[in-house]
């Protein structure tokens, strides 16, 4: 099964344009670390729904690219938060079976 990461060299991301959400099929489906998560995208403001274990807290990373901030479960996050987001981010692009995902986009107006 093709991973997320081999098609991401056809994606721009400085392309503001782009607005969907990345998700799991099933609830069913995890990470090889037992982890679930959800990626939505608007251009600079990127949200991430990570839960660490089945029947764990969901911790939700909003982050806004043009004002360099980032939130986590609404607090303000700092370098470390940073950090974490994007290797989550990263760990869910190298591990996301696409034949495990839907991409949801809003319809074209």
């Amino acid at each position: 099964m093709s991973k997320v990461v081999s098609c991401l060299e056809n994606i721009n991301f400085t392309d503001k344009q782009f607005v969907g959400t990345i998700a799991f099929r099933s609830e069913d489906i995890s990470l090889p670390n037992g982890s679930k998560m959800a990626l939505g995208i608007d251009g600079g403001h990127w949200v991430l729904i990570y839960q660490k274990e089945a029947g764990a807290h969901f911790c939700v990373y909003n982050f806004l690219q043009a004002e360099k901030k980032l939130l986590v479960d609404e607090k303000l996050g700092g370098e470390k938060e940073l950090q974490e987001f994007k290797t989550l981010v990263n760990y869910f692009f190298e591990n996301a079976n696409i034949n495990d995902l839907v991409t949801i986009s809003p319809p074209k107006e």
